[in-house]
């Protein structure tokens, strides 16, 4: 009687996700179109990659602005990223950020305040209200001393958030520039941050970039 294993002709990504074979991506994009269909939204086969990242886009923001709000169920949110980064590996797609990535990110983007800050800081509530990453709530670290003599003691006064841009063929990435407006919210006592008018303006369609860039060992 052989002995011998069976040979699993599974393949996975570099998470560990399950990766389709080559010749069943193409049935599961046709799967992936009809389901979309069924619920209203008509997809060309071109466009369901660049159409799974903006939901990946638009959950993992959300993710960021509701986990601040008491009881908010955020359990969807984070289903849902775990759910689009399943089914992109399945296609062959580029990795989209589970949930536990885009707490990283935030994390990332605190310690590196706390970093900016000094010795001598203050911890703040931000959202940002324009450009790739509206809608997005941090926290974040600021000096006690104001950045002028005319302004108030608040969070670092700029931040520099990475984008992408694209789909798994042709992915490009790149920075957007925030600044933090002169006061804070008075309703929620949040900080708020614009594009910095200084800087060059974000590509047009960009998205922020939760997963390490590729240089710092990520993947595109």
């Amino acid at each position: 009687m052989s002995t011998k294993q069976p040979v699993s002709l599974q393949m996975y990504d570099h998470r560990g996700m399950p990766v389709a074979p080559l010749w069943d991506r193409f049935r599961n994009v046709d799967l992936v179109i009809n389901a979309f269909s069924a619920a209203g939204t008509l997809l060309e086969r071109s466009v369901v990659d660049l159409h799974l990242l903006e939901i990946v886009d638009k959950a993992a923001c959300s993710l960021l602005r509701d986990q601040w709000t008491d009881g908010f169920p955020v359990a969807a949110y984070t289903e849902l990223l775990t759910t689009i980064a399943a089914l992109r590996s399945l296609l062959g797609y580029a990795p989209t950020p589970t949930a536990v990535d885009v707490n990283t990110w935030a994390r990332g983007v605190r310690d590196a305040s706390a970093e900016a800050s000094g010795a001598t800081r203050d911890f703040h509530e931000v959202r940002i209200v324009e450009g790739p990453h509206m809608g997005v709530v941090l926290g974040v670290w600021g000096p006690m001393e104001p950045p002028a003599p005319d302004a108030l003691t608040g969070p670092i006064y700029r931040l520099e958030l990475p984008t992408e841009c694209g789909d798994s063929k042709d992915m490009e990435f790149g920075t957007a520039y925030y600044k933090r407006l002169k006061r804070p919210q008075p309703r929620t006592g949040q900080w708020e941050y614009m594009l910095d008018r200084e800087q060059p303006f974000p590509a047009e369609g960009s998205r922020p970039r939760f997963l390490p860039m590729p240089d710092q060992g990520g993947r595109a």
